[in-house]
């Protein structure tokens, strides 16, 4: 649970500035305390499982209520000082933490409310928020769960990324490649697995740490388990396929920087990161300031997009639709299908005189990603509900593993490059 109205009234809150006036026989007066500059940020985590839901305080100032096991709050910003922070049961005056931070300028960190209800206490810990190395993501581990022994963080039958942490230890952000990784709590040192984690998704740019929360041996929310926090959103990542069969080259641009030049028919970029956030996309004739088309989208970290320049050029358009690069399960590979086609009627992709596999989609529309076992396959493409024949599509190679968008091009009718046809684009 998120309280995002936290420290938001910090900005207003300043330190006392204390003056003290001397009385020797200069009567020279000492220089005033200097006040600290600057902000920091911070983000509260409940890790103590059977504590209930509290309030914080900051300088005495209520900046959130009713955090409850095992939420955080949102990074907000705070004066740069000594603060303190009070954290209360929730509607009650029962302090069960009062503690002052320093807070450094341009530092953040991460605050847990550790431990059983009755020795609670505070972790504070400071965040290494640098942007990761492309293609990377930074983990670390906090072990918070007050009877659990020692722990090694390993992947699932496989070697250990975090070595023996102990109850409130912890480790650094450590960068590991962009994936998804199934991991599992060994007692230290050991085979003996005793928490199987959920899948752990890293993506480029993002930062993320993993606690252990909760009492070994416990029941329901009180349950050994596992949060993962994100401490830096990751970044989006945006491939552009240029489908308007009768359009020239186009470059890309987004929020005004030249992210490619010369896309030409029916080609893709590959996979290129972006901020999460609103985004402003535009495709450029190439090598002029004629912008086709013009779209702000709003990405959303961690998230993989393809953006098609779709129809004719006199009517070209962006078709944006979000990507599901999950691995496919083994001997599977994962395909979709995308009717890019202006002047096409509804079709079907079947079998090659055999079932459908894709029914009845007219121009614009797609299917899932769906699980098709990997081999060769002679496709054909049908007009919708019927076994006439528009488009053969023999020999399509499916690996194990892999994810493909399948897309109709082209003109009916037409001859030579833009003539009907199929293009087929791996997306991991």
């Amino acid at each position: 649970m998120r309280s995002n109205k936290l420290f938001a009234v910090l900005l207003a809150l300043s330190a006392s500035t204390l003056t003290f006036v001397g009385c020797n026989d200069s009567e020279d007066s000492v220089s005033p305390t200097p006040t600290p500059s600057g902000t920091g940020k911070i983000t509260a985590i409940h890790a103590s499982p059977n504590a209930p839901a509290v309030d914080l305080l900051l300088d005495n100032v209520v900046v959130g209520t009713n955090l409850s096991f095992p939420g955080s709050t949102d990074y907000l910003t705070a004066p740069a000082g000594t603060r303190n922070l009070k954290v209360r049961v929730s509607g009650g005056s029962t302090v069960v933490i009062d503690a002052n931070l320093n807070i450094a300028a341009n530092t953040n960190y991460s605050v847990f409310a550790v431990d059983s209800v009755s020795k609670i206490s505070p972790l504070v810990l400071t965040d290494d928020l640098t942007s990761p190395a492309a293609g990377k993501g930074h983990v670390r581990f906090a072990h918070l769960s007050p009877n659990a022994p020692p722990v090694d963080i390993a992947l699932v039958g496989g070697s250990v990324v975090f070595a023996n942490v102990s109850f409130k230890g912890n480790t650094p952000f450590t960068p590991l490649n962009t994936g998804t990784y199934n991991l599992e709590v060994r007692a230290a040192g050991t085979s003996n697995v005793v928490l199987t984690l959920p899948p752990v998704t890293v993506g480029e740019g993002g930062i993320y740490t993993i606690f252990a929360k909760g009492f070994l041996n416990g029941t329901g929310m009180q349950a050994l388990g596992a949060q993962v926090l994100v401490n830096k959103v990751p970044l989006a990542r945006v491939m552009t396929v240029h489908t308007s069969p009768n359009a020239p080259g186009v470059d890309l641009l987004v929020d005004g920087t030249v992210a490619g030049t010369n896309l030409t028919y029916p080609n893709n970029t590959p996979y290129l990161s972006a901020a999460a956030g609103m985004r402003n996309i535009k495709v450029n004739v190439t090598g002029t300031t004629t912008t086709v088309i013009n779209a702000t989208l709003d990405l959303v970290g961690g998230t993989s997009y393809s953006v098609f320049a779709s129809d004719s050029v006199s009517r070209i358009a962006p078709l944006v639709l979000t990507d599901d690069l999950a691995t496919p399960a083994a001997g599977k590979a994962h395909v979709r299908f995308v009717h890019l086609s202006p002047n096409a009627p509804a079709v079907d992709v079947a079998v090659q005189g055999g079932a459908v596999v894709f029914g009845n989609r007219a121009f614009k529309q797609f299917t899932a990603f769906a699980p098709i076992d990997a081999g060769t396959y002679n496709l054909e493409v049908r007009l919708a509900g019927t076994t006439t024949v528009v488009l053969p599509l023999p020999n399509i190679a499916l690996q194990a593993g892999k994810i493909y968008t399948v897309f109709a091009k082209g003109f009916v009718g037409a001859t030579g490059a833009q003539a009907l046809g199929a293009q087929i684009i791996v997306n991991n």
